[in-house]
Parts: structure tokens; C-alpha cells; sequence
């Protein structure tokens, strides 16, 4: 059975064949860490409220770590394009219409909220972006009461049996468009929506804004939320920079999720506290952290690079060798891989606005490298090879490709280690200042969180 938006809540034998491989694709492009799966109820009706800055990949990133098939709702302007469409609802996603889209539109959202009470009583579990639209900014914006309603109109409908469960689940992207950076997805406690029947069937509107502040206070719990406006940058600074230390502070043995999630929420706690307890000292904190954020970003360094006084040349030495056999497989995997790995770049060259960049890529992935891949496979039939060496060889590519990258990841990295020797050695002006504002930092947050 095919996908469409009749029968959108239906297994599809075709959809289940290749869901595997739209996660694969999708944990390969990002490094994905799940944390506290158990939360989610098994036997259920469930709603999964994510907080949303990514676009598209917020779907995918909870499709690819549930275990059921579940559908999706967004804003319907995306799904302007037939080709977009028909991807998308293939995709199991909804369309949610705004005034924005047009008064006229609006009806169109009977249909739609009656698909979802399929869904839902089908226990495919719907996933609800309760913000509307996405932005590019480590925080919960205000929740739309789109999420209240489609649940108490869902409840309404069915004499209020399906007790739904709402599963607020922070996502947090360590960058939003880079390849092979990381994703957690934290999975928090469920909300009964069962607590506040009685308060809706009194009052609707009480009984849902109710629900949505409640959704919104638990969803904080599990994401990265910095609240403050004037000071985000500093606050989303300094949670990298001093994120190694407070992950120590903390008595956390490894420097990996879920701790460094928790360490970073402490981080955010303390200078909460900090910002409300002094304000005067907070603007000249401030004013370092944008000083240092200039200086690492001329000297095109990263925060890692700057944590110690020098790195020892032997180990430089030691791993340039290490890097010089391993060069052919780098050379081999990225020239392999390297025509739909830029093509897939290529794709978004034209859009404007960041937060669809690695949606598209990630699509885009999908469909040129299974295509480059046919085409190799259709090519290999006819050189004359053993099919064990010719099937190797094609196994191999991805796995090559990977390597190919995480190798220019490695060199890069190295080069940086050896520009940093070079510039603390000669004493560069700017090294010495982003040290001296680097540790000025560290300091002030050994005292903010002591």
C-alpha cells in the first residue's frame, strides 16, 4: 500500500522497507545519542511534542530513534512544491494551515485534524512541533495552542476514553547544518492529558492553555533553554568553553551524553543566578565572552584548541606519521564518494534560510547516493572481476567515504594543533589575548559555580 494522506495512519510494506535506511541515512549524517527511550509508553495513545530549531531534520531525528511509524504535522507552506509534497507525505507528514497561508485554507484543517484522530487511534504516535515554526536559537519559544486544541478535540470526539500521553523531547544539535555533527534526543516523562479533563470540560480555554503551559515547563527540562535574550551569546558561549570543567565539577567520569547535557543545564543555572545577583559584573563577563568569541573566530580556531598551554610536538610528530600510510584510503574513499558528496552541497547553494540546510542535504543525500551506488553496481556487471572482489569493493565505498571525511576531520584538527605551537611560540598578539580572555573566563566561572 502506498503512502498517501488517505491512508496516511496504514503500514506500507514499501514505507517499512525503507525506513531503516532514511534513519541510517539520517544517524550518518548526524551522530545521534538517544537517552531515556524507556520514558515512552508502550502500549499507548501518544503525542510526542519536540522543541523545534532544525526544520525538516526535526522529524527525521525523532523518526529515526522511535520504534513505531509515526506521523507528522507542519506548517503547510512547505508542502507548496508537488515534488515536496509528495516526499513529505510519503514522509508520513501532515500539513497544519496558518492564516498566513490564506483565510480560505483554513477549512482545510477539518480534514486534517480528523486524520488525526486515525492516527491516533491507530497508536502510530503523532508528533506535534508545538512551537509552529522553527528558529535557529537554543531556546523554547512560545507554544502555539494548536497542540491543546488537536489533543482535546481528539479526547472530545472519543467521550474522553483515549487518555493521550503527551512526550516532551528535547533535541539538541551540536551545529544545525554540518555533516557528522552530533544530535541528543532526550526523551522526557509523559503527560497524562487525563489530569485535565475535568479542568477543559469547565472551562476549554482555561483547560488548554493549562496543558500547553505544562507541555512547555516539562519540554524545558530536556532540552538546552537559554532563556536570557540580551545575554544568549555569552550564555551560549561559555556552555562550550567551560563545559569540560563543570563536567569534572559535576564528579562525571566521561565527557560524553548524557553528561555533558546535565553539565551544560548547570552551567545555565549558575549564571542564571549570576545575571539576576549581578548585573554589573554580567555585562563585563559579557564583554569577554564576545571578545573571545572575535579572537578564536580570526584565528579560526575552536574551543577545544585553546584548553592547553601547548600541545606536545611528539604527539604531533606521532600522529602526522600514523596519518601517511592511511593517505590512500583517504585519497580512494574521497574520490569514491566525492561526485554526490558535492553534489549534495551543490543542492543547497541557493537556499537563504540556514535551518533548511541540512534537511535538504539530508534528502538530497539519500537520493544521490543511492543512485551513484546503482550506477556503480549496473557498471561493476560488466568489468570482468570475481563478484566476491566486485561486491567488496561496493560494500566498502560508504565505510571509505566515512573515512575519507573523518581523515580531513583529523588533519584539520592537527593543522590547528600545529598553528596553535607555532603562534604560542613566537608569541602571536592575538593567541596571547584569546589565552589571557580564555582564562579570565574560566576563572570567573570557578567562581560562579563554586
Amino acid at each position: 500500500m502506498a503512502v498517501n494522506r488517505k491512508n496516511i495512519e496504514k503500514k506500507s510494506i514499501f514505507y517499512s522497507i525503507l525506513r531503516p535506511y532514511v534513519d541510517l541515512i539520517t544517524k550518518t549524517y548526524f551522530r545521534t545519542k538517544v537517552h531515556n527511550i524507556k520514558n515512552v509508553p508502550k502500549d499507548d495513545i501518544i503525542i510526542y511534542a519536540p522543541n523545534h530549531q532544525n526544520a525538516l531534520m526535526d522529524a527525521l531525528a525523532i523518526l529515526a530513534t522511535v520504534h513505531t511509524e509515526p506521523v507528522f504535522l507542519a506548517r503547510a507552506d512547505i508542502f507548496k512544491k508537488k515534488t515536496i509534497e509528495k516526499i513529505l507525505t510519503f514522509l508520513r507528514i501532515l500539513p497544519i494551515y496558518r492564516i498566513r497561508d490564506g483565510k480560505e485554507s483554513l477549512g482545510n484543517n477539518d480534514a486534517i485534524f480528523q486524520k488525526t484522530i486515525d492516527v491516533l487511534k491507530n497508536k502510530n504516535g503523532l508528533v506535534i512541533l508545538p512551537e509552529g515554526n522553527h528558529a535557529g536559537i537554543r531556546r523554547l519559544r512560545t507554544l502555539k495552542k494548536g497542540i491543546s486544541r488537536i489533543v482535546f478535540e481528539a479526547e472530545e470526539a472519543n467521550n474522553f476514553k483515549l487518555d493521550i500521553k503527551i512526550v516532551p523531547v528535547g533535541l539538541d544539535w551540536s551545529n544545525y547544518i554540518n555533516f557528522r555533527s552530533k544530535l541528543f534526543v532526550n526523551f522526557g516523562e509523559p503527560i497524562s492529558v487525563s489530569e485535565y479533563y475535568e479542568e477543559y470540560k469547565k472551562n476549554p480555554p482555561r483547560g488548554m492553555n493549562l496543558l500547553r503551559e505544562r507541555v512547555a515547563v516539562e519540554l524545558k527540562k530536556y532540552m538546552i533553554h537559554i532563556q536570557h535574550d540580551e545575554h544568549y551569546n555569552m550564555f551560549d558561549q561559555i556552555r562550550y568553553i567551560y563545559l569540560p570543567k563543570m563536567i569534572k565539577k559535576m564528579g562525571f567520569k566521561r565527557n560524553k551524553q548524557p553528561n555533558q547535557f546535565y553539565a551544560q543545564k548547570e552551567i545555565i543555572n549558575k549564571l542564571n543566578q549570576f545575571v539576576e545577583e549581578k548585573p554589573e559584573e554580567t555585562g563585563e563577563l559579557s564583554k569577554k565572552t564576545e571578545q573571545y568569541a572575535e579572537l578564536i573566530k580570526k584565528l579560526n580556531f575552536r574551543n577545544w584548541v585553546v584548553k592547553k598551554p601547548i600541545y606536545s610536538p611528539l604527539g604531533i610528530l606521532f600522529q602526522s606519521l600514523l596519518m601517511i600510510p592511511l593517505f590512500p584510503l583517504y585519497l580512494i574513499g574521497g574520490i569514491m564518494n566525492y561526485l554526490p558528496y558535492k553534489t549534495t552541497a551543490w543542492t543547497t547553494k541557493k537556499i537563504k534560510d540556514p535551518q533548511f540546510i541540512s534537511s535538504v542535504r539530508n534528502v538530497s543525500a539519500l537520493i544521490l547516493f543511492t543512485i551513484y551506488y546503482l550506477i556503480l553496481i549496473i557498471i561493476s556487471l560488466f568489468v570482468n572481476q570475481p563478484w566476491w572482489l566486485k561486491l567488496s569493493i561496493l560494500v566498502s565505498l560508504p565505510f571509505a567515504g566515512l573515512f575519507a571525511f573523518q581523515y580531513y576531520i583529523e588533519v584539520k584538527k592537527l593543522w590547528a594543533r600545529v598553528r596553535y605551537n607555532f603562534m604560542s611560540w613566537f608569541k602571536n598578539k592575538d593567541l596571547k589575548e584569546l589565552k589571557q580572555t580564555y582564562n579570565e573566563i574560566i576563572h570567573k566561572m570557578d567562581e560562579i559555580t563554586k
